[in-house]
């Protein structure tokens, strides 16, 4: 990640597209991260409702 980051900086001369690349890189981040999140609440919540001997037909996809 920090190897990203720092092939960014380098990459761009001009402070705005350099500004911009840097944003979308931790937006993406961020959203990656936030489906993992979810990905591991929905697990988790998936064996909480089958050990009160609920059945799950299928899981959903997230869109994010």
């Amino acid at each position: 990640m920090v190897t990203e980051i720092a092939n960014i900086i380098k990459s761009e001369d001009n402070y705005i597209k350099r500004e911009r690349k840097i944003i979308c890189f931790f937006l993406n981040l961020i959203k990656e991260i936030m489906a993992l999140a979810l990905a591991k609440v929905d697990d988790e919540m998936i064996t909480k409702v089958k050990a009160q001997g609920y059945q799950i037909d299928k899981k959903n996809e997230r869109s994010i």
